[in-house]
């Protein structure tokens, strides 16, 4: 991962540098927000581009300190190619939105709206097909409080989660393919029934495991 992570440090330099380069030519007010039609319904002070901008960079320095200060650092170490995937392809993604976001501020024929869900559902496929491999840690993965008491559960939630997870990007990529207000709206109730039916099949596995050992 040496090389890769190198890669991964230029580009977020580069990006940031190149969001500097790019401001001077920027209006003073940049559109920010588009909804789900693609059309424009925030605006905001151009220099709100150099933050996102310092977002991929961020992202890099925070997944390279996580695994060293999370209490079950040794976890990473059983999960480092699901990790280290997962980190690529979040600081790759943002990246490509940050200058998506640009060419859309600049007038450029892009569709925002549809490249955006396409991003997050291709990144909701990657973490749903390497969920399984993730092993007890505070910081990554599906961190209920059932599933980090027992690794049963942690085992039997990511599981399930990474079905669900496909299921997610699968609807993300189909709302950025066909995009409407009535996707999208299903999209965020599919994903919101999701998160509650997780937390409750962990707590019905930790019950289930508690009723076994009484």
């Amino acid at each position: 991962m040496k090389k890769i992570n190198i890669f991964l440090f230029v580009l977020s330099i580069l990006s940031l540098i190149g969001q500097c380069l790019l401001l001077p030519q920027m209006p003073d007010t940049v559109p920010i927000h588009w909804n789900t039609a693609g059309e424009v319904n925030g605006f905001g002070s151009k220099y709100i581009t150099l933050v996102l901008a310092a977002v991929p960079l961020i992202l890099f320095l925070l997944f390279f300190l996580i695994p060293r200060i999370d209490p079950r650092k040794a976890s990473y170490e059983k999960h480092q190619k699901a990790y280290d995937i997962f980190r690529v392809f979040v600081i790759l993604l943002f990246t490509a939105f940050v200058w998506v976001s640009n060419g859309a501020m600049m007038g450029w024929p892009v569709s925002i709206n549809r490249v955006v869900p396409i991003g997050i559902g291709i990144l909701l496929l990657v973490i749903g097909n390497y969920m399984p491999q993730i092993r007890s840690n505070y910081t990554f993965g599906i961190k209920t409080p059932w599933a980090l008491e027992s690794p049963y559960v942690w085992k039997k939630t990511h599981a399930a989660g990474g079905v669900l997870f496909c299921i997610y990007g699968i609807l993300m990529i189909l709302s950025g393919i066909f995009p409407s207000p009535w996707m999208t709206n299903l999209t965020l109730a599919v994903i919101l029934l999701g998160v509650a039916g997780m937390y409750l099949y962990s707590w019905l596995l930790f019950r289930k495991e508690c009723g076994k050992k009484s």
